[in-house]
């Protein structure tokens, strides 16, 4: 298994490339890039009959491929699907550095996100705390509760507006 150092919560960055987290051909070579961080995606990119593969195969690459410096950022799918507590599992397990809290639109859900990422990190005896926290505003209420979202956990280290949300 491929240990990583802790992640900055406060690192520089500029670039953040999306990959279908069930793609071990692209995900693979990722690093090579020169990206600051990669972000496997395990929402949208992957079809609701193929979760369980996606997880299969982000869970190989998380924990065989030495990505160096680039960061390491999970999407998880939304808290209102079936799949988002096992999604926080596999990436504890596997050692992801960060965890993208998809549809985010409260300091609760940050909240809750977070009690399962502690869990998660305790159940494999990963250090409490490691593991850092992104939300994705994709919503008007995620909107209005940025501030609150942004404040909720010391875990957080950014936060995304997914415009194309917005224009449907």
């Amino acid at each position: 298994m491929i240990r990583r150092p802790k992640p900055e919560r406060f690192r520089l960055r500029r670039t953040m490339m999306f990959m279908n987290a069930q793609k071990p051909g692209l995900i693979k070579d990722a690093y090579i890039y020169g990206c600051d961080s990669i972000m496997l995606d395990l929402e949208d990119a992957v079809a609701e009959n193929q979760k369980d593969a996606a997880r299969f195969s982000l869970y190989h690459a998380l924990t065989t491929i030495d990505y160096g410096s680039t960061e390491v950022i999970v999407r998880i799918n939304g808290l209102d699907t079936p799949h988002w507590q096992e999604d926080i599992r596999v990436c504890i397990a596997g050692g992801a550095d960060g965890i993208r809290i998809a549809k985010c639109e409260s300091a609760q859900d940050v909240h809750t996100v977070e009690a399962a990422v502690e869990a998660a990190e305790k159940e494999f005896g990963v250090e409490v705390g490691r593991t850092l926290l992104m939300a994705a505003l994709e919503s008007p209420k995620g909107i209005l509760n940025a501030y609150e979202i942004c404040s909720a956990s010391d875990r957080m280290f950014g936060v995304a507006i997914s415009g194309g949300d917005f224009r449907k």
